[in-house]
């Protein structure tokens, strides 16, 4: 089942709607630069903060289209949150798991091309909007609270790999 899109615009506001929920969308270089800010605040906690404000905003949007479209399978769930990512130009992803966790695998990342554009190369990953997001698909595809999953980065194409790979566990 393909995602279904209703994107709106709000003439009085200027704001775009997709399926009812507001949303932005920036050029890989916004995304780099945010990335970047958060590494630059580690110490604060700058990379968690972007991961959990990210599955905080896609888990609701989420949950909304799993109950308009009465999408009751953790299959249907996963589909539908990829095409989301997809829809909001992050790249490919591709989910396979259950409850108790899973794999995420990223064939193509926005966030990954706009980094090694700006700066090259990376030593380590830096997808923390994308590991928010797949907190997000999967604690809403398991009707889970948020903070429900580890997400870890495992190979990242900003460090030369051909994919990203995340591995998802249940807490």
């Amino acid at each position: 089942m393909a995602l279904k899109t209703e994107f709106t615009m709000n003439n009085e506001t200027n704001r775009r709607a997709l399926n009812g929920h507001e949303v932005v969308m920036h050029s890989h270089h916004y995304l780099a630069l945010i990335t970047k800010l958060v590494e630059d605040l580690e110490d604060l906690g700058g990379p968690q903060i972007l991961c959990e404000v990210v599955e905080e905003n896609m888990r609701n949007i989420l949950n909304d289209y799993f109950q308009e479209n009465s999408l009751s399978s953790a299959e249907e769930r996963y589909r539908a949150g990829e095409d989301y990512f997809s829809t909001f130009g992050l790249g490919k992803m591709h989910i396979t798991g259950d409850e108790k966790g899973g794999e995420v695998r990223l064939t193509s990342s926005h966030i990954d091309e706009g980094w090694t554009m700006k700066w090259g190369p990376h030593s380590k990953p830096v997808n923390h909007l994308t590991r928010g997001f797949i907190s997000a698909i999967f604690s809403a595809a398991f009707n889970k609270p948020p903070k429900s999953y580890a997400i870890d980065e495992t190979a990242s194409i900003v460090t030369g790999e051909q994919e990203s790979k995340f591995i998802v566990t249940a807490l």
